[in-house]
């Protein structure tokens, strides 16, 4: 009769349960007659219950990571449940949560392994020999041999009897970093074995496979080597993976694969790697897309309590703006903010009668709708979803542009709006709903990277203000050719999220009117959704008006032609730049003053 154990590491950052480690135990559970659950985070009791509810585990032991990392928690559970015990089950198997799957079925693989009489451990993947130098002794290169990697590995029982197995597993020791037990335990446990007489095997060798660094930086093909792991069916996919090639061109591709060729729930990658990696890598954006045009006719009954903000510069629109709220927001409490006394008169005056109303409050005309919604934030704190919108016209543009613009975000705002606020209730992680690009810069192109380039400083600005990104920070601000964003800065979102956002005092770094295109009032826009994440939520987009390829594709050819006259100007600019300097320095010389570098 078939025995066999399993010591399952866990480790979240957050002290969460990610939703891909249940999935993974209830997929991988059948395989094992006894599963001991192991974390060294603080999982909450609603997630031991859950795990423990549906049967997903046996037993479970909170450890503390007191720098044994992996090692040191199967160390410790092994003693603890002891050897002379762990030597009466088939096989014993140590595995962390640090890959997504299974995507293919993996019992077929384990009961393979399990009766090859030639192998006594096997592995994943593994890693081949290399030499390396360690911080603690640069000046001496440490040799690593061939190795599997430990994320998961199975033990049959002879090797588990052995005094070989229970000598290294004994006794592991604490470290101070990471790489000390990569090179101290990893990278020599199957050397160690093999010198002792025992036999290894892995579902992938690696060895054998010939790797080019063109393709790959290292030859760790669990890392690196994603669409290969896709091309053979591979079961367990590395998160590290989904971090390193994050950007890679095939990303994208490997998820459609997983999407069409697997039952595997791609959106568990999606929301991990939201908090694990970066929230808008391209790969994701599609999986945070709320299809406006497919949602039900019915509207859902709901209890949320909702307030919205709109500042009103063009007052012969905000009776447009009320109607869309009043037949489709439902029950709403509204505040107004305007630049004049005599805007608010005419406000009040179209407003009689208005029962959501709550405020109408004048900001000058500082900061178009930004310096408003600061101003007006602190009062959206008390409701469940919070909105902000303006009167949107495009002033300094082609008027079918703002017409257009305006029309578009109510489409994908305001009249669904029902529906969306069912999707952040259902879904507590999303604290933002933004509207898809505007048809107009579907179409054409949006900002180019040149004009973002120059916002950078002032977005780096505001993140720091906003206490993010110091040492030790995982939230780090990264800059990007292009950042999603809501368009116009109009919005669904949860007050929570955006707070510490709103709480800023922006006011004296904001220029007079007309803006131009590249302040701070642009970096805020491109902010929005990158605070949220710094504050623990997601987003999602709403799809009004999908766009086909080959649109999109003319309109990056566009910006490609289109972007040389940016090239031009900011090439002359940085020119004229180093023209200055460099007269400022012949006139100082000239008049004997100090020349500072």
């Amino acid at each position: 009769m078939r025995n066999r154990i399993l010591l399952y590491l866990h480790y979240n950052r957050f002290g969460e349960l990610a939703d891909y480690v249940p999935y993974q135990l209830e997929k991988i559970r059948p395989i094992f007659d006894r599963v001991f659950f192991i974390t060294n985070s603080e999982l909450s009791p609603e997630n031991i219950a859950r795990l423990k509810n549906n049967q997903l585990i046996d037993d479970f032991l909170i450890h503390e990571n007191d720098g044994g990392y992996d090692f040191k928690a199967w160390s410790d559970t092994m003693n603890m449940i002891g050897f002379d015990k762990l030597a009466e089950y088939d096989s014993v198997t140590i595995m962390n949560d640090t890959c997504f799957g299974p995507v293919y079925d993996f019992a077929p693989t384990f009961e393979e392994f399990d009766k090859n009489a030639e192998v006594d451990f096997w592995g994943l993947t593994n890693n081949r020999a290399q030499d390396i130098r360690a911080h603690w002794d640069p000046s001496t290169p440490i040799h690593l041999p061939n190795h599997i990697q430990s994320y998961f590995v199975s033990y049959k029982q002879n090797m588990v009897k052995s005094e070989a197995f229970k000598n290294f597993w004994k006794e592991i020791k604490i470290f101070d970093h990471v790489l000390h037990i990569i090179v101290e335990y990893e990278t020599k446990m199957t050397k160690y074995f093999e010198d002792a007489g025992f036999k290894s095997d892995c579902v992938f060798n690696t060895l054998e496979t010939p790797w080019s660094p063109l393709e790959m930086p290292t030859h760790d093909f669990s890392v690196f080597a994603l669409p290969e792991l896709m091309r053979r069916k591979f079961p367990f996919l590395k998160i590290r993976a989904f971090t390193n090639l994050a950007k890679n061109i095939f990303t994208p591709a490997v998820i459609d694969v997983l999407e069409r060729n697997t039952d595997y729930p791609v959106q568990y990658i999606v929301d991990h790697m939201t908090f694990a990696d970066y929230p808008d890598r391209e790969y994701m954006l599609p999986r945070k897309t709320i299809a406006i045009k497919g949602l039900p006719e019915t509207e859902p009954i709901l209890k949320a309590k909702v307030g919205i903000h709109l500042h009103v510069f063009y007052e012969d629109l905000l009776e447009e703006f009320v109607a869309k709220f009043d037949k489709y927001v439902g029950d709403y409490d509204l505040y107004l903010t305007t630049d004049t006394e005599e805007k608010k008169a005419k406000i009040l005056e179209l407003s009689s009668g208005n029962t959501h109303l709550k405020e109408v409050l004048v900001t000058g005309n500082v900061g178009r709708d930004v310096l408003p919604w600061q101003l007006i934030h602190d009062r959206l704190d008390q409701y469940d979803y919070a909105g902000h919108f303006h009167t949107k016209k495009s002033a300094f543009s082609a008027w079918i542009i703002g017409e257009t613009w305006r029309e578009h975000i109510m489409d994908s705002l305001i009249a669904p709006a029902k529906h969306l606020f069912e999707v952040m209730d259902k879904t507590p992680k999303v604290g933002l709903i933004i509207p898809d690009v505007p048809v107009f810069f579907n179409s054409h192109h949006g900002p180019t990277y040149y004009s973002e380039k120059e916002l950078w400083k002032y977005m780096v600005d505001l993140w720091e203000a906003m206490g993010f990104g110091g040492s030790g920070d995982y939230r780090s601000f990264q800059e990007q050719e292009s950042y999603v964003m809501s368009y116009g800065t109009m919005l669904w979102y949860r007050p929570a999220a955006l707070k510490s956002l709103l709480a800023l005092d922006i006011k004296d770094q904001i220029p007079a009117e007309p803006l131009p295109f590249t302040s701070i009032l642009h970096a805020f826009e491109r902010i929005i959704v990158y605070t949220a994440w710094a504050n623990g939520f997601d987003f999602r987009i709403a799809e009004n008006n999908p766009q086909t390829g080959f649109i999109v594709n003319r309109s990056s050819n566009r910006m490609l032609m289109e972007a040389s006259s940016d090239l031009n100007f900011y090439s002359t600019k940085g020119a004229f730049v180093i023209f200055l300097k460099t007269l400022r320095r012949l006139v100082k010389k000239k008049l004997g003053l100090k020349i500072e570098d």
